[in-house]
This record gives C-alpha cells, sequence and structure tokens, in this order.
C-alpha cells in the first residue's frame, strides 16, 4: 500500500481525493458496503415501482442502486429515470460517447465514487481504453483528446468548479472551437445533471453496483 505523505507529493491533492475514493470501493466492512437508506428491491417493490425497474433492467441489465434508493417514491424515481434517459441515451446535439465523457469529468471533479465507478464501466462497455478513460476522471487535462473536444470538457469542467464565474466569454470560447449553440447546451445540461447525481449518491451512502 503506498503510504498517504507519498501520495499527496506524487500528485495534486484532488487526484489522490479521486484516489482515495476509488479505493474506498475495494474496503470489506459492511459500513462500506452498504448504502445509508434502505433499497427497494426488485422483490420488493410494488406494482407502480416494478414497472419503472422492469425498464431499468431491459436498459441496463439490472437495477443500478441510484433507482432503488428511490423505490419508495414512484413519481420521483420516474422522474429521475426519464431525465437521465433523455438526456444520456437519446442522441441529439451531442454523441453518446461525448456525453458519457463528460459525466466522467465532472464526476471526476465531484469526487464521485458511485458516479466514477458507473462511467468507467460504461465507457469500458462503449469501447474505450481504460487507460484513457481513467485520464477523463483523474486529470482529464492530460487525456488524449481533439482541441475542440478539450474546449468542451474545460468549460464542464468551469461550470462544475466555479459556476458563478461563468462569463459569455467562456461561453463564445466553446462556441469558436466548433460546437453549436445546442451542442454546448446539451454539454451543459449533462454536467447539471451529473452534479445532481454525484450529491445524491454521495450524500446518501450509494455504493457502486458496476
Amino acid at each position: 500500500m503506498i503510504h498517504q505523505s507519498a501520495m499527496i507529493r506524487a500528485i495534486a491533492p484532488w487526484q489522490f481525493q479521486v484516489c482515495a475514493f476509488a479505493q474506498e470501493l475495494r474496503l470489506d466492512s459492511p459500513e462500506v458496503r452498504m448504502s445509508w437508506v434502505p433499497l427497494v428491491s426488485v422483490e420488493e417493490a410494488t406494482s407502480d415501482t416494478k414497472n419503472i425497474y422492469d425498464f431499468l433492467q431491459n436498459k441496463w441489465g439490472f437495477v443500478p442502486n441510484y433507482y432503488q434508493a428511490l423505490g419508495p417514491y414512484p413519481q420521483l424515481l420516474k422522474d429521475q429515470v426519464d431525465m437521465f434517459t433523455h438526456v444520456m441515451f437519446v442522441e441529439r446535439a451531442l454523441t453518446r460517447e461525448i456525453k458519457e465523457q463528460i459525466a466522467l469529468v465532472v464526476s471526476g471533479i465531484n469526487l464521485s465514487n458511485y458516479c466514477l465507478a458507473a462511467h468507467l464501466e460504461i465507457l469500458g462497455r462503449l469501447g474505450f481504453d481504460k487507460a484513457f478513460a481513467r485520464k477523463l476522471a483523474m486529470n482529464f487535462e492530460s487525456a488524449a483528446v481533439e482541441p475542440k473536444v478539450m474546449a468542451l470538457f474545460k468549460f464542464v469542467a468551469k461550470v462544475s468548479r466555479q459556476p458563478a464565474d461563468i462569463v459569455r466569454q467562456d461561453f463564445d470560447a466553446v462556441r469558436e472551437a466548433g460546437w453549436s449553440n445546442e451542442e454546448i447546451t446539451e454539454g451543459v445540461l449533462v454536467a447539471a445533471l451529473y452534479a445532481c447525481a454525484n450529491r445524491f449518491s454521495a450524500a446518501i451512502g450509494l455504493v457502486a453496483d458496476f
């Protein structure tokens, strides 16, 4: 095991925290394995919740803990499933691949162990190299992407870190890099969606299930 002080010297503080969050996923204590709120399993679901779970089962191959945490609230569950489905799975201005990369960049910035695990897995399923995906999560600016794509990543990073400091010049810089208004809008929506997902999953102690 690498001594913490050595790791701090080797990488930036926020990167060390991402490593620490990822390491938590491998711990064996019951406190780490269990979410802090009761999850509603497929077997326990009421009819309204079960219908939504069936949709998720067909879409994902299983029902993620994120949605099981909303199992007691069928309307909220439906709203969240609809939002994620329409934003992430339906291709409009941005491709699914770019949106998943944005989700990983934002989840790395927000130190979300749950969403990092999920989107590292999803990018792998989409055919992306693990080393590339890790760079997006740990330090996206080191990832080998086109300048146009990096401009979008830097913009959503500022949206995540300093939303109050966004100015017109920031938006114009992304547009000058080659992105349309529609593409930028959708990228910002993905970043905002994962601001919600990252905080929700962290605040109730969700355990990674990917």
